[in-house]
């Protein structure tokens, strides 16, 4: 029988003590490699999950504004014109002066008026003289009921005469028909006026109307006595509510008509100047971000994404209620959701990752 040389005994030896010797580490460790192969595993799954960077939604009570723009307007403008014929013997009155109801705007010629008032006063006399007299005849029996009623109508229509006769002097006075202030003077001393000729306009400022025009949607949110603000375009702010809301729209723009009013006491507001409005239209529960949050979704929609309570992305819907200087406030979150503060556009609904909550950092 042949031997194996001795190189090759000694060499498969040390091959039996390293497999021997392995083998029983392996035998008695059996839970280190376990774990650490364990690890392995969890850390390449890991580097599939995507880590981001979340902020909580947190909804609150948001006042709904909404904003126009409008003109001021007077309250009431009439053109004061006159009743009676004649020739303006007075204008007291300067353009831009303010004034009380019933101030002298034109006073024209009295001419024969005066007089004409005199004699009917004469005839109401004389009038009155006859019935007293036929009357007393009457209760003693010397004159008929007919007499006397003929008597009594005659002093009837004598005062109507006065009557008439004191109107048409007193339209020899144009005067305001309200307080406000005498925006322009039509005639001049000496200028002949024929009824309905006009002597001047008067137009009432307190309260001033802020007039603008809203869309069916938001006619529908307003109601009289809404407050709101409007601010001018020198700078000014004022406090109004509604006081008109038109049931007609435009038939061209298909808008509806409303109007604020403001207190004028002073008439320091002027008409015709442009105007910011800024109205409350409600409360809601409203979350505030700003438009870099928001992502245009696939199907056309515009929303948010978020990660839910299994850290799978998810988009939601939103509605903008208001746009401020700080950003925007949206409707349409769910209360508590994870939303995505960067990497909105390329994160899609389904992926699973590992949100990092911003505000717990």
């Amino acid at each position: 029988m042949h031997r194996l040389p001795k190189s090759v005994l000694t060499a498969a030896l040390i091959l039996l003590i390293l497999v021997g010797y392995f083998g029983l580490r392996t035998a008695t460790r059996p839970e280190t490699i376990r774990q650490t192969a364990s690890t392995v595993v969890e850390g390449e799954a890991d580097l599939t999950r995507p880590a981001v960077q979340v902020r909580r939604a947190h909804p609150v009570t948001h006042t709904i504004f909404a904003n126009f723009k409008g003109r001021t307007e007077a309250n009431r403008s009439v053109t004061v014109r006159s009743e009676t014929a004649g020739s303006v013997e007075t204008t007291p009155v300067r353009e831009g002066q303010i004034v009380n109801t019933g101030a002298l705007l034109c006073g024209l010629a009295v001419d024969s008026r005066a007089a004409r008032i005199a004699e009917a006063e004469a005839a109401v006399e004389a009038s009155r003289l006859e019935y007293e007299a036929a009357a007393t005849l009457l209760e003693r029996g010397w004159t008929t009921s007919p007499r006397a009623a003929a008597l009594r109508a005659a002093q009837d229509q004598a005062e109507a005469a006065m009557a008439a006769a004191e109107i048409e002097l007193s339209r020899t006075r144009l005067t305001a028909p309200f307080k406000g202030v005498f925006e322009r003077r039509d005639a001049e001393v000496g200028d002949f006026l024929a009824p309905g000729a006009a002597c001047g306009q008067v137009v009432d400022l307190d309260p001033i109307v802020i007039a603008f025009e809203t869309t069916e949607d938001n006619r529908s949110k307003l109601a009289i006595g809404t407050a709101a603000t409007a601010t001018l375009s020198d700078g000014r702010q004022m406090e109004g509510s509604i006081s008109f809301i038109a049931r007609t729209a435009d038939a061209g723009t298909r808008t509806f008509r409303v109007e604020l009013e403001v207190p004028n006491a002073d008439f320091e507001i002027a008409a015709g100047l442009t105007s910011d409005i800024r109205l409350i239209l409600g409360e809601t529960e409203a979350v505030p971000l700003t438009p870099a949050s928001l992502i245009l979704h696939d199907d056309g929609r515009v929303g948010v994404r978020y990660v839910d309570a299994t850290s799978v992305v998810q988009f939601s819907e939103v509605t903008v209620i208001d746009d401020v200087d700080t950003g925007i406030w949206v409707t349409g979150i769910p209360a508590g959701a994870a939303l995505l503060v960067e990497g909105q556009g390329f994160i899609r609904e389904g992926t699973q990752v590992e949100p990092l909550d911003v505000e717990a950092s």
